[in-house]
């Protein structure tokens, strides 16, 4: 069997969990990491498993912080673990560029893990690469730097906890890693290395599914931050902002660049079957505390990129005539609570 080489763009809560899962199938693994990152990685990274409250020694990788010491390697895969705003911005469009110069050198494809209207479209022009040669991917587990702070929940072990860089959980289903299907032969590809690993299983997605959920997920963490990131039964006890932001998730799902799909999907996840999703993940991940981990995560590290959906969203629907009032009044509440907080 010919050995995989891939290519991981970023080694935080995203890139090192991923690697560490292909590498345990087999896969030769080398992250691109920003410069001054790459003694910090050493030779070995310490992982946290939620699910078995294990550390996890991840090591034999290259790493990489300069996209000029890859040419001539020779990838199957290429991991951009950008989110959807940092990919867009001056550093993310510089990076992505230099990045199309050795994926066109070789036949490696792309699988993006950022989330945003248009956000597909960038990474194309950046690259300088054909549609087919371009997949969206994301984690399944939910991941975390150590350093995060994090309330600790038995049986989590805070002082094993501290030993490691990143913290990961697996769902009872062990989907570690989503994969859509735009490209089938790719994304089988992808899948059937990834799951070599023994441990975790990639999930495979039709594309115009993902396209809505690309776009479709932030309303949610938005009403989150609104509340204070409570629990979801909590959140969902203030009907008028929970309704609020359903709304706007339908509003989102139901753009005409959706289709018939974003229709089905918006009819299947109203109020209700929304709450009980969430609130399904927030006891399927325990002992990890789903809400702590949506504030770090939506309510910092993402959050500009969540904001940027919402707010390209809205555009979107008034470039294409379609009505978004719920939309727009839960993105003034935001940003209204934004700035309230920036000032205090």
């Amino acid at each position: 069997m010919t050995t995989s080489s891939v290519l991981i763009v970023g080694a935080g809560a995203t890139g090192l969990p991923v690697g560490y899962h292909l590498g345990l199938a087999g896969a030769d693994i080398t992250f691109l990491v920003r410069p001054g990152r790459k003694e910090a990685l050493g030779s070995t990274q310490q992982l946290y498993c939620y699910d078995d409250t294990e550390l996890k020694t991840f090591g034999n990788y290259r790493v990489a912080d300069d996209v000029t010491e890859l040419a001539g390697t020779d990838f199957e895969f290429v991991v951009i673990t950008l989110d959807g705003h940092t990919s867009r911005t001056q550093e993310g469009t510089e990076l992505l560029r230099g990045l199309g110069n050795v994926v066109r050198a070789c036949d490696a494809h792309v699988i993006m893990c950022g989330f945003g209207l248009g956000v597909r479209e960038h990474h194309l022009q950046a690259l300088g690469i054909e549609e087919d040669r371009l997949t969206h991917g994301f984690l399944g587990m939910l991941s975390h730097q150590a350093a995060a702070d994090l309330p600790v929940h038995p049986p989590t072990d805070p002082a094993t906890l501290a030993q490691a860089s990143v913290c990961y959980r697996h769902p009872a289903n062990r989907i570690g890693f989503r994969i859509e299907t735009g490209n089938a032969a790719a994304a089988e590809r992808f899948a059937s290395l990834y799951e070599r690993s023994g441990q975790s299983q990639c999930a495979q997605i039709p594309r115009a599914v993902d396209d809505v959920f690309l776009n479709a997920a932030a309303p949610v963490y938005a009403a989150s931050e609104l509340a204070g990131w409570p629990d979801f039964a909590t959140l969902t006890q203030d009907e008028e902002l929970w309704n609020l932001a359903c709304s706007a998730q339908t509003e989102i799902m139901t753009l005409p660049r959706h289709g018939e799909t974003g229709q089905q999907m918006a009819k299947a996840m109203g109020p209700r079957e929304t709450a009980q999703t969430h609130q399904n993940i927030e006891q399927d991940m325990l002992p990890l505390d789903y809400q702590a981990f949506n504030r770090f995560h939506h309510g910092g590290k993402v959050r500009a990129q969540d904001v940027q959906t919402l707010h390209d969203c809205l555009a979107e629907g008034r470039r294409t005539s379609h009505a978004m009032p719920a939309l727009e009044d839960l993105l003034a509440r935001l940003e209204a609570d934004h700035a309230d907080d920036q000032a205090r």
